[in-house]
C-alpha cells in the first residue's frame, strides 16, 4: 500500500481555494490543477508500506492522536516549492496554526520510525494544500504572474482529526481512499 497522513480541509476551504483557482492570474496554465477531492495538509509521506507494517503504524497514529488537542488552520499564502522563481509545486500555505500542525507532523513522523522504521524527515515541516505539479521550467514572464496571487482569505479549517491515505497512482492523477481516520483527543 502507498500511504501518507494527512489533515483534510473543510468544504470552505476548499471552495476558497477552488474561487481562487477559478481567477488565478495564468490562462491557461502551462500545468495541470490537481483535482479539488485531493487537496489536504500532507502529514507525513509514508510510501509503499507491507500490509504486516499497517498495524504498527494504525497503533503508533492512535498513540499521536491522543496526545493532539484539535486546533484551527488557516490557509493564506500562495507559494511554490523550491520557490516561485522555479516552482515544481504550487501551494497554498498555512498561516495561523502552523505551529501546532508542524508540531502534530513531528510527532507523526517520529511515531512512524519508531514503529515501522518509516525514514525520518530531513527537510523542515511546512503546512500546505498542494494545488498543482509544474513539470517544464516556467517562462520568466509567468513565473513572475505567480507573485502577485493573492492570499487566501477567510479559509480557516478546524483540524479535529487526522487521516491514514492510500495513494493509488492512475493515468489520470492520483486517488486517495482513507484508511483510517484519528481523531484529536488530547487535553480533553
Amino acid at each position: 500500500m502507498r500511504l501518507f497522513v494527512a489533515a483534510e480541509l473543510a468544504p470552505a476551504v476548499r471552495d476558497r481555494i477552488r474561487a481562487a483557482l477559478d481567477d488565478f492570474p495564468v490562462t491557461p496554465p502551462p500545468w495541470r490543477w490537481s483535482a479539488p477531492d485531493t487537496w489536504h495538509i500532507t502529514l507525513k509521506f509514508i510510501g509503499e508500506t507491507p500490509p504486516e507494517a499497517v498495524a504498527k503504524a494504525l497503533d503508533a497514529l492512535s498513540v499521536v492522536a491522543s496526545r493532539h488537542a484539535p486546533f484551527d488552520l488557516v490557509l493564506g499564502p500562495f507559494g511554490g516549492f523550491p520557490n516561485l522563481r522555479a516552482p515544481r509545486v504550487l501551494f497554498f500555505g498555512a498561516d495561523a496554526g502552523a505551529d501546532a500542525c508542524a508540531a502534530l507532523a513531528r510527532e507523526v513522523d517520529a511515531a512512524l520510525f519508531d514503529a515501522v522504521g518509516v525514514a525520518r524527515e530531513t527537510r523542515g515541516f511546512h503546512a500546505h494544500a498542494t494545488v498543482a505539479r509544474v513539470k517544464d521550467r516556467l517562462a520568466p514572464a509567468v513565473a513572475a504572474r505567480l507573485t502577485r496571487v493573492p492570499a487566501l482569505t477567510q479559509a480557516a479549517t478546524r483540524v479535529d482529526r487526522f487521516v491514514l491515505m492510500e495513494s493509488r497512482l492512475r493515468p489520470a492523477g492520483a486517488e486517495y481512499s482513507v484508511v483510517k481516520e484519528f481523531a484529536l483527543s488530547g487535553g480533553r
